[in-house]
């Protein structure tokens, strides 16, 4: 009955049946049974067939992978720190070759972290974090959590104001101060939001990230912003620095 509304029962059709019937089903090792052999004619269309499947499915759109040559566009992109350089001239030299970041100055290096988050190179976020930081996780994979689910994704960066730069020490005992303000545009309600932070930076020897500028700490204050000038924010006392 099962077969009677596919295979019109024939005199053959019926034979076929009848030995299917009376010859046992083996399975090998795994419990898989065996696989039925197909007639070449038939499994000559059958490949060509799935052939065919495979080339249109890796055409789409949706199976495309990323280049892994370049930087594309990014070249040409503004800086999300706000200086007039483009992103590959600018913080993105830092994000991509140590040794600029190594040689790179305080204030330079609080441009990248900042266009970084913009960015979400997580690996330079952590990268410029001095281990004494109190935030420092010795688990890097759940650092990289941690901050790729708390990486301003509700803001577009806009702008890294530098107000000031001091440096005290010599040599490895050298501490690093940069003074800025962080401006944020809210993505829904497009309002503008910014911070003032002091950060201290020191470096952790000169055969670690090729002695570069690592945040070890930082003072955030709050800061009142006006939208319609976020290009000149407006800070009450933003021309006093700290120069000790």
């Amino acid at each position: 009955i099962l077969f009677s509304s596919i295979v019109e029962p024939t005199a053959m059709n019926i034979f076929v049946l009848l030995i299917a019937l009376v010859t046992p089903i083996t399975t090998d090792a795994f419990g898989f049974i065996p696989a039925v052999k197909v007639p070449s004619s038939r499994r000559t269309a059958l490949n060509a067939k799935q052939k065919n499947k495979k080339r249109a499915t890796r055409n789409t759109v949706g199976n495309r992978t990323k280049s892994a040559s370049g930087f594309g566009g990014a070249a040409a992109e503004p800086c999300p720190c706000g200086s007039d350089a483009g992103y590959m001239k600018c913080c993105g030299k830092l994000h991509k070759d140590p040794k600029v970041f190594g040689q790179a100055a305080a204030e330079q290096v609080v441009r990248a972290r900042y266009s970084a988050y913009a960015k979400r190179e997580i690996d330079f976020i952590i990268g410029s974090t001095h281990p004494l930081n109190k935030d420092f996780m010795t688990d890097i994979e759940h650092w990289k959590e941690s901050i790729a689910t708390n990486c301003y994704d509700n803001f577009e960066l806009t702008k890294c104001q530098i107000l000031d730069e001091t440096y005290e020490g010599e040599g490895e005992k050298q501490i690093a101060k940069v003074k800025f303000i962080a401006t944020m545009l809210q993505i829904d309600s497009r309002e503008t939001t910014a911070f003032m932070e002091t950060s201290t930076f020191e470096t952790a020897g000169k055969h670690i990230r090729e002695g570069a500028w690592l945040y070890r700490s930082g003072e955030v204050e709050p800061v009142a912003v006006e939208d319609d000038e976020e290009d000149n924010t407006e800070i009450e006392g933003s021309g006093d620095s700290n120069q000790e």
